[in-house]
């Protein structure tokens, strides 16, 4: 929940922080999502740490990691040291999500979807509260440095609660790449061809996602006319979808593999309505509302769960981790660009290319998977 609400809150007062800085609205957008670069690189790297030093410390760390940088988000002096913090975010928040996923994978085994998108549920309930309580916060102290201080802090009091009552049954659940050594069994490589296409079109999903967070609250204020707590709001009411993903995971373990397909078809749907020029509140809270709950609800939890039963059960953390990177390489680009196209097209334009395209083009990956070829357990 913590780690929504310190991602979700920067891009809801995006406006007030652009001010403080000066900057363009490329840079906004930069800033908005440069957290992946680090996410994406330390999700690549999250199985090594996991088999170096356990689920248990990786995910209390990470915690920790994103949590200090939030606090420290306000005392920077300009663009570069504001994008450095920001970056330094991403760090903790892919140890800790890479460690999560690895521990529900192996603890829930056939049942990993509906666990998963449990998780997504609070993290659904952060993507809500960050922006909400973020602007509110703002409101009542007129600094938006406010929503940083009382995030970081809450986040580590979490972590130290975290530590004492998570038990070690869940996060030392599953053989591990030693123990299967030890025993004599072979794993097969990782790199096989479902798994390139789902981790491929997981990442177009992300592309999409990090288009539509950088900069939609800025959208809805500058070109909708909302006030900066409605756009607020409307960009948390994507929260509120992903906090239906004990649902859609629940769903997913339920009916077919193919089902992801409908799932990027309604995603690209939602995104070109959102940012076709609608000026109706009502309606955007309900289609953010929508976009969230296809996106965090069902296809995160759903891709995770396809990337990992495409691989050898001691291999999933590494699995999971070539996910959670394609995930999150394109953010930092997503932002810059969809800022940089917004200046040279128009919004219409840059959205139908950057957060309508990459589902579209999942939908064709994903048709090529064979879902015939998938471990069931």
């Amino acid at each position: 929940m913590f780690n929504a609400m310190d991602r979700q809150v920067f891009p809801a007062l995006l406006g007030s922080i652009r001010s403080d800085y000066a900057l363009t609205l490329p840079q906004a957008g930069f800033a908005s999502t440069v957290f992946t670069v680090n996410v994406a690189i330390f999700a690549a790297l999250s199985g090594w740490f996991m088999a170096k030093f356990g689920r248990r410390y990786v995910l209390l760390g990470g915690l920790v990691c994103y949590s200090l940088f939030t606090l420290l988000t306000p005392f920077a002096t300009g663009f570069v040291s504001l994008t450095v913090l920001r970056a330094l975010t991403g760090v903790g928040e892919a140890l800790q999500v890479g460690a999560v996923f690895a521990c529900m994978g192996a603890y829930f085994g056939a049942r990993r979807g509906a666990a998963m998108g449990a998780m997504q549920t609070f993290f659904g309930l952060g993507a809500f509260l960050g922006p909400v309580l973020g602007t509110r916060l703002e409101s009542w102290a007129n600094s938006w440095s406010a929503s940083f201080y009382v995030y970081g802090v809450a986040g580590i009091v979490v972590a130290v609660i975290a530590a004492i009552v998570i038990p070690l049954e869940f996060t030392d659940a599953g053989p591990s790449p030693s123990m299967v050594r030890e025993a004599g069994r072979t794993t097969e490589s990782i790199w096989t061809r479902n798994l390139l296409l789902s981790a491929v079109s997981f990442g177009l999903v992300g592309f999409s996602f990090f288009s539509y967070s950088a900069l939609y609250a800025s959208y809805a204020h500058t070109e909708l006319g909302f006030s900066v707590v409605d756009a607020g709001a409307a960009l948390g009411m994507y929260g509120i979808g992903a906090m239906l993903g004990v649902v859609g995971g629940w769903l997913g373990d339920k009916v077919s593999d193919k089902c992801i397909i409908g799932g990027l078809l309604l995603m690209a749907t939602a995104g070109y309505v959102l940012f076709d020029g609608l000026p109706q509140f009502k309606l955007h809270l309900l289609l953010s509302l929508i976009f969230g709950l296809t996106m965090s609800g069902f296809l995160f939890t759903r891709f995770m769960a396809v990337v990992q039963r495409s691989v050898d059960p001691s291999q999933i953390g590494h699995a999971g981790a070539v996910a959670l990177a394609a995930f999150y390489l394109p953010g930092p680009f997503a932002g810059y660009l969809f800022g940089k196209m917004v200046e040279i097209g128009g919004w219409s334009v840059a959205s139908l290319i950057l957060v309508v395209g990459p589902p579209l083009l999942g939908v064709v990956l994903m048709s090529l998977y064979d879902f015939s070829n998938m471990r069931k357990d």
